[in-house]
């Protein structure tokens, strides 16, 4: 039988910054979270940096809710990556919609 009140990890944040921000999107979400690995963070350097990750827990009951809330922050996330317009090759920021050299469409880019 799953034990529902047990901590469990969702997430890996790759600094304190990440960790705070999924931290508030699941507390406004009335998820309880807890950090592990927090105080590694300062050891970065005489680490490997993957070991300085913090570990996002939830309870077990919360799992689901916070798995859905995590995949909209790393959609967000995702879509606001530099774009190469595929018409003439020039590399875009995030913000643009509109390639900045020949002013294709962004979402036109997939079609």
């Amino acid at each position: 039988m799953e034990k529902l009140f047990d901590w469990i990890r969702i997430y890996q944040a790759e600094n304190a910054l990440e960790a705070y921000l999924i931290k508030g999107l699941l507390h406004i979400n009335s998820i309880d979270v807890r950090f592990h690995g927090e105080a590694l963070a300062g050891a970065l350097g005489e680490i490997p940096q993957d070991q300085t990750y913090i570990s996002i827990l939830v309870l077990q009951i919360k799992q689901r809710q916070a798995e859905k809330i995590l995949l909209e922050y790393q959609t967000q996330r995702q879509s606001t990556h530099e774009w190469f317009c595929r018409h003439c090759g020039e590399k875009n920021g995030a913000g643009f919609e509109l390639c900045w050299s020949c002013l294709m469409d962004k979402d036109e880019q997939t079609e």
